[in-house]
C-alpha cells in the first residue's frame, strides 16, 4: 500500500529521484534474472551430461572390475548430477552466493578418479565441474576450480599408480588428460561471455524500444496539446478580441465574458501543466506497477489529493501497451481533479483469469452515466479517449458512477505471463 498526500520528498527522497533508483532497482534486477535464466540453463544441461556419462561409464569399465563400490559411486553421481538438474534455481543461487560450496563437487571429483583411476572413463565425469565453473564465476573462479582438480587429479594418478603399475604413466595420462579442465573451465567463461552479450543486445533492444515508446508517446502530447491546449487558446483570443466591444455596448456583459477569459485561461494553464507533467516523465523503462505508482505519486503531489495504491508487482505489458495504460491513468487522474471534487484516490492493479485488471475508484461527487453518443454530443471527449486507448490495447473500459458516490472506472487488459521468480534470490553473478 502506497500513499502520496503532499508535494515535496516522499520517504526522505523527491517522486524523480525516488523513480530514478526504482528504474535503477528494475535494471537491474532484470539483468540479474535474465543472465539467472542463461546460465541456469546452461548448468542444468551440463549437469544432464555429466548424468548421462555416468550412466555411459557403467557400461565401459571391464566386467573384471565392477565392483559394489564402483557401482554405488557411479549411481550416485548419476543421481546427484539428475537432482542437481532438476532443482538448478535453487542450487545455482546458492553456488553463487557461496562459490566454496563448488569444492564439495571437486571433491566428489578426486573421489571418482581414486576409485576409477585416472586413465577410465570417470575422467570426463569429473571435468564438467570445470566447465561449470568457468560459467558461474568466471576467470578466477574457474582458474582456482582448475587448479584444484588437477592437484587433485595427480593425487589419484600417484595413489592408483602402484596399482596399475608404470605402464599407465604416459604422456597421455601425465600432461595430455589434466589439460582437459583448463579446456573445458574455458568453454564455460566463453559460454557466459556469449550469455552477457546477447543480455546486453536484447537490453540495448529494449531500450530502443522504450526511446520508441517515449516519441509516439511525445507524439500523442503534440496532437493533445493541439487538441485541447490550442482550441482553448484560440478561444481565448477570440473572446479578448472581442471584449473591447462589449466594454463599449455592455458592461455587465464585458464583466462576464472577463470572468470567463480568467476561467479559460485557468483551464489553459492547467492543460499546460498536465501535458508539461507528461511529457517530463521518463517512467516508461520500469516495470507497469512502478510506472503507475510513479504516475499516481506524482500527480497526488501536484494535486494534494491522497493516492492509496495496491498494484501487484509481478503484472506487466509490453512497452507500447504501458505507454497507453499509462496514459488511460492520467487521464482518469485528470478527470478527478477537473470534475470530482475528491479527498481520496484508490488505484489498484490485479491479476485476473489471464487479464490485469486495472481499477481506479475515487469518493468525489460521482455524475449520471450515460451511452458514449451523448458522452460525444456533450463534449466529454476524455471518457471517450478511455474507450479508445483501451482498444488499442486489446481491452475494455467499464465506467461506474453514481451521482455522490463517486466513480469508479475499470481497465481490463491481457497481461504478460510472469517471468521467473528465481533471480529474485540472485545477489551476484560473474
Amino acid at each position: 500500500m502506497i500513499s502520496a498526500t503532499h508535494d515535496g520528498p516522499v520517504h526522505g527522497k523527491t517522486v524523480h529521484e525516488t523513480t530514478v533508483h526504482e528504474k535503477t532497482v528494475h535494471e537491474t534486477t532484470a539483468h540479474k534474472t535474465m543472465v539467472l535464466e542463461r546460465v541456469g540453463s546452461a548448468f542444468s544441461l551440463l549437469m544432464q551430461v555429466r548424468m548421462l556419462i555416468a550412466a555411459i561409464t557403467l557400461g565401459l569399465i571391464p566386467a573384471s572390475r565392477i565392483s559394489p563400490k564402483v557401482f554405488v559411486l557411479v549411481a550416485l553421481l548419476a543421481l546427484a548430477s539428475w537432482q542437481a538438474a532438476r532443482h538448478w534455481r535453487t542450487i545455482v543461487p546458492w553456488l553463487l552466493r557461496w562459490p566454496a560450496l563448488a569444492i564439495v563437487d571437486v571433491a566428489l571429483s578426486f573421489v571418482v578418479l581414486g576409485i576409477g583411476g585416472t586413465s577410465g572413463p570417470f575422467l570426463m565425469a569429473t571435468v564438467v565441474t570445470a566447465a561449470i565453473a568457468g560459467l558461474l564465476f568466471g576467470w578466477r573462479g574457474m582458474l582456482v576450480i582448475s587448479i584444484l582438480q588437477v592437484a587433485g587429479y595427480y593425487t589419484a594418478f600417484a595413489l592408483t599408480l602402484d596399482e596399475a603399475g608404470g605402464d599407465i604413466a604416459t604422456f597421455q595420462t601425465v600432461l595430455g588428460q589434466p589439460v582437459y579442465y583448463p579446456l573445458a573451465g574455458y568453454a564455460g567463461v566463453a559460454l557466459r561471455r556469449l550469455f552477457d552479450q546477447q543480455i546486453r543486445e536484447a537490453q540495448a533492444r529494449a531500450r530502443a524500444e522504450a526511446r520508441a515508446a517515449a516519441a509516439d508517446e511525445r507524439g500523442r502530447l503534440a496532437r493533445e496539446m493541439h487538441d485541447s491546449l490550442a482550441k482553448t487558446l484560440h478561444g481565448i483570443a477570440m473572446a479578448a478580441t472581442a471584449l473591447p466591444l462589449w466594454v463599449r455596448k455592455d458592461a455587465e456583459r464585458a464583466a462576464e465574458e472577463a470572468a470567463n477569459l480568467a476561467a479559460a485561461t485557468a483551464i489553459a494553464s492547467r492543460e499546460a501543466r498536465t501535458l508539461l507533467d507528461e511529457m517530463r516523465s521518463d517512467n516508461l523503462s520500469l516495470p507497469l506497477a512502478g510506472a503507475l505508482r510513479e504516475t499516481a505519486e506524482r500527480w497526488a503531489s501536484a494535486k494534494g489529493v491522497a493516492v492509496h495504491c495496491d498494484l501487484e508487482p509481478e503484472i506487466d505489458v509490453e512497452l507500447r501497451k504501458r505507454s497507453e495504460v499509462l496514459s488511460i491513468l492520467s487521464e482518469v487522474l485528470a478527470n478527478v481533479e477537473r470534475h470530482a471534487a475528491a479527498t481520496s484516490v484508490a488505484v489498484r492493479l490485479a491479476r485476473d483469469d489471464g487479464m490485469a485488471i486495472l481499477s481506479v475508484r475515487d469518493n468525489g461527487k460521482g455524475f449520471r452515466m450515460e451511452s458514449v453518443e451523448n458522452l460525444a454530443r456533450e463534449g466529454h471527449y476524455g471518457l471517450i479517449g478511455l474507450y479508445e486507448r483501451a482498444e488499442r490495447v486489446g481491452g475494455t473500459v467499464i465506467i461506474g458512477s453514481e451521482p455522490g458516490a463517486g466513480t469508479r472506472i475499470l481497465l481490463r487488459m491481457p497481461v504478460q505471463e510472469p517471468a521467473g521468480t528465481a533471480g529474485n534470490d540472485l545477489a551476484e553473478v560473474g
